[in-house]
């Protein structure tokens, strides 16, 4: 009887730990990682037109936002915060606009601050959220409820890759109305607890 139970102990914690995690398990993983950073391939797609790509590193801050440096073809960087989003040119120009006049930006940043703090409260609350996951990946859809958001965009999908107890995000999409999309493809994660001055600089 005792073998019996201790085969079966064995088998249940061997399915627990091979489960395919929940929404709450990755985000919690996520959680983990203050600043995650990488490099990412962006491509752009334009209904009926020709797809243009770029490429760069990104940095996934969960307090604050994502930053996105463009190194290739042109010098440029995206922030995109809670509260506002920053263009940066290659001559160093900053142009800063408040959140609220762009709502797909505005959906990433809700999206991105919820998932890597472990709260999904602000994004359960902003669009509804259907999730896919096995033992080795997962994949999370965002559908914004606000129909002023609808009219630009259609969902937000975010990919990625779960492994020895942490998470990763391994591509975001961005669907937009009219057949638009964006979909960076991310690479190349370092974990850290801190922003490097200059990263930080962009959030003040």
């Amino acid at each position: 009887m005792k073998k019996i139970l201790l085969a079966a102990f064995f088998v249940f914690a061997g399915l627990s730990l091979f489960a395919a995690p929940s929404l709450e398990d990755v985000s919690e993983r996520l959680s983990k990682n203050k600043v995650t950073r990488g490099q990412f391939e962006l491509e752009r797609a334009a209904k009926g037109g020709k797809a243009l790509k770029s490429s760069g590193g990104f940095v996934i801050a969960s307090d604050y936002g994502i930053i996105w440096r463009t190194a290739k073809p042109v010098k440029t960087v995206q922030v995109v915060a809670k509260d506002f989003t920053l263009t940066e040119s290659a001559s160093g120009k900053r142009v800063k606009v408040d959140a609220g006049k762009n709502p797909v930006y505005k959906q990433m940043a809700l999206l991105t601050s919820s998932l890597w703090n472990g709260d999904l409260t602000a994004a359960q609350s902003a669009a509804d959220l259907q999730f896919w996951s096995d033992k080795e990946s997962w994949r999370i859809e965002m559908f914004p409820k606000d129909q002023s958001v609808q009219m630009a965009l259609e969902k937000i999908v975010v990919e990625g890759i779960c492994s020895g107890g942490t998470a990763a995000a391994t591509k975001m999409q961005m669907f937009l109305k009219g057949g638009n999309s964006a979909r960076y493809n991310m690479s190349g994660h370092t974990f850290s607890d801190t922003l490097l001055a200059d990263e930080r600089g962009y959030f003040d």
